[in-house]
C-alpha cells in the first residue's frame, strides 16, 4: 500500500518531469521514441500515478539531457 508521502513524492517528480519536457519543447510522443517507454506510461508517470522504477527515471533522464 502506498503511502500519502510516497504519493506526493511521485506526483512532484512527475509534475518536474513534465515541466522539463514542455521547456524542452517535446511531447509525450517524442519522448516514448527517445526512451521506448509505453507514451501512455509516460503521462501516467507525469501524474504521479505510475510507481517507476530507477532505470525508468534514467531513460527518462537522458532524454530530457539532465
Amino acid at each position: 500500500m502506498i503511502t500519502e508521502s510516497q504519493l506526493q513524492n511521485r506526483i512532484a517528480i512527475g509534475k518536474r518531469i513534465a515541466e522539463i519536457r514542455k521547456k524542452r519543447g517535446l511531447t509525450i510522443l517524442q519522448v516514448h521514441e527517445m526512451t521506448g517507454l509505453d507514451n501512455s506510461n509516460i503521462g501516467k508517470i507525469e501524474k504521479g500515478k505510475y510507481n517507476v522504477g530507477i532505470d525508468v527515471l534514467h531513460k527518462i533522464c537522458e532524454a530530457l539531457d539532465v
